[in-house]
């Protein structure tokens, strides 16, 4: 089977959704695999990572100066 190849549509799609919308549903977007997406943005170094809770109201600067759970 033939592979095709990356346009450069595709890979600003890539850019636009990751971290934003899981990395099987970008692929299927695609028609790719997400093993071939994955490769891909490992190869581009954009991060394929998605919270589906987002960040919001998480301030990341106070997550290290937290209090111990348990002193």
């Amino acid at each position: 089977m033939p592979y095709s190849r990356w346009t450069d549509e595709d890979i600003a799609k890539i850019k636009s959704l990751a971290g934003k919308v899981p990395a099987k549903d970008i692929a299927r977007e695609l028609g790719r695999t997400p093993g071939s997406l994955a490769v891909q943005a490992s190869k581009l170094k954009i991060p394929l990572r998605y919270n589906r809770y987002g960040s919001a109201g998480v301030d990341r600067g106070t997550l290290s100066r937290a209090a111990p759970i348990n002193p």
